[in-house]
């Protein structure tokens, strides 16, 4: 299966981006401890659905701020594979999930049968993380590429073999809070990011 996601040699040139992917925080705000969801969605880019039949899909994060736990696939469309693959072609995963800050992420639709991404958005999964320390924002990203050797984040078309559809990558962002009154733990986490934008002032 993983052969989908492996950059082919002849393979057709890519056409005009129709299918964004992007990370949707499911809460903008979690406090230390807790465990965070984002989800990955294929999102039509104009007000028809289309049709993808595979995503590989290069991603990173922060692990001094968050630990990746997994996948929830609540809510999601129906995949005949969603996941982190293990052995991957471009030495990402280094263990499943991956621990170190980047990752591959591949999901597959069922055989002749391609998913529509909305203009809404199309629910992919979500990716739970856990909150490791405070931080006015910690970024998960989409990488256009990654690895080594390098691989890319690619959207297949869901008819044409190969036909690369990608679109934009949108990232997304969380604020990280110390237990405690809300107020308070925001300022622990503000003020040093406060304090070096009055130093950086000029005289």
């Amino acid at each position: 299966m993983l052969s989908l996601a492996v950059p082919l040699a002849g393979a057709v040139p890519p056409a005009a981006a129709v299918i964004d992917l992007e990370f949707r925080p499911m809460q903008q705000t979690a406090l230390v401890g807790e465990t965070i969801g984002l989800g990955l969605y294929a999102v039509s880019d104009d007000d028809t659905n289309q049709s993808f039949s595979a995503v590989q899909a290069i991603f990173e994060w922060q692990p001094g701020f968050l630990q990746l736990l997994g996948l929830d696939s609540a809510g999601a469309v129906d995949l005949l594979s969603s996941g982190f693959p293990i052995n991957d072609p471009f030495s990402l995963n280094e263990v499943v999930p991956p621990q170190d800050g980047d990752g591959l992420y591949l999901a597959l639709a069922f055989l002749g049968q391609p998913i529509d991404a909305t203009p809404d958005g199309t629910l992919l999964t979500t990716f739970q993380f856990l909150a490791l320390s405070p931080t006015a924002a910690t970024p998960v990203d989409l990488l256009s590429s990654g690895g080594n050797p390098p691989g890319e984040t690619i959207v297949f078309d869901g008819f044409i073999p190969n036909l690369d559809v990608t679109g934009a990558l949108i990232g997304g962002s969380v604020t990280i809070l110390v237990p405690g009154p809300g107020p308070l733990a925001l300022g622990v986490v503000m003020l040093p990011f406060l304090l070096g934008r009055t130093r950086r002032r000029p005289a």
